[in-house]
């Protein structure tokens, strides 16, 4: 009876009307549940990094976090300068960090303190914070700032302010380069649920438009460009990771 009576209660604060009131009076950050989820996350000592921070290793998986990670080394070989400083948005245990440790000034934040401490351990000499991205004071200005798979759990009132954010942290010049799981049909750009939003694409670039200059913004496994959603996804019964958009922008002049 009880998990009824929760079911229900699920059922009726989070739907395509309630949370669309919410987000209109900029309230649905205050119901959502995902950041409290993370921050009660444990750590599985015999499970893999990529497993604890949310994926699986099966095979059409593997292969979309493979191409992404060497588009991602890519792209800061080829833009950022050597020793530059990086931020990563949501760095879980600190994957992505552990790609160009060696190169730059690393540093990350994310709402779980035990990712966070994984990171600090195998990270020692980067920077750590542990606490909201949007709300959450940093020391210093960055060249570089990326977040993956993470735009899903910024609520929909905050999604511009996200962009604002990252382009006042950014020093002139400044990159974004963002991955996040996007619209699949109609419904999702409705926002049925609160706690994983799949931003439809057309709002991501209308929202980071008003800060950066896009230099890419496609489906990142397969190159395509997609309108509101994606009327041809990876089939699939739970969320496939190649089921993907990715945003790579540059910060506009200050004086735009």
């Amino acid at each position: 009876m009880k998990n009824i009576f929760i079911n229900l209660y699920v059922f009726l604060s989070n739907n395509i009307l309630t949370n669309n009131v919410l987000i209109l009076f900029k309230l649905d950050h205050k119901l959502q549940l995902s950041a409290r989820q993370w921050k009660a996350f444990s750590y599985n000592q015999t499970k893999t990094e990529q497993e604890n921070a949310g994926f699986s290793h099966k095979e059409e998986v593997q292969r979309a976090i493979d191409k992404l990670k060497i588009d991602f080394i890519g792209f800061v070989n080829k833009n950022i300068s050597l020793n530059a400083e990086v931020l990563d948005v949501g760095c879980g245990p600190g994957i992505y960090l552990k790609l160009i440790r060696d190169n730059y000034g690393i540093s990350g934040i994310d709402v779980s303190p035990v990712m966070i401490e994984k990171a600090k351990k195998d990270l020692p000499s980067g920077i750590f914070y542990c606490g909201n991205f949007l709300e959450q004071n940093f020391s210093k200005k960055y060249k570089f700032i990326y977040s993956i798979s993470v735009l899903e759990y910024v609520p929909a009132s905050q999604i511009e302010y996200f962009f604002k954010k990252c382009f006042s942290l950014l020093e002139e010049g400044g990159f974004i380069f963002i991955q996040y799981p996007h619209a699949l049909k109609f419904s999702d750009i409705l926002h049925p649920d609160r706690n994983y939003i799949s931003y439809s694409p057309e709002k991501i670039e209308k929202c980071s438009k008003k800060y950066f200059t896009v230099i890419s913004h496609k489906q990142f496994f397969d190159d395509r460009i997609i309108g509101k959603y994606d009327k041809k996804p990876y089939p699939t019964s739970s969320k496939d990771f190649r089921n993907g958009y990715l945003l790579i922008a540059k910060k506009k002049d200050a004086n735009f």
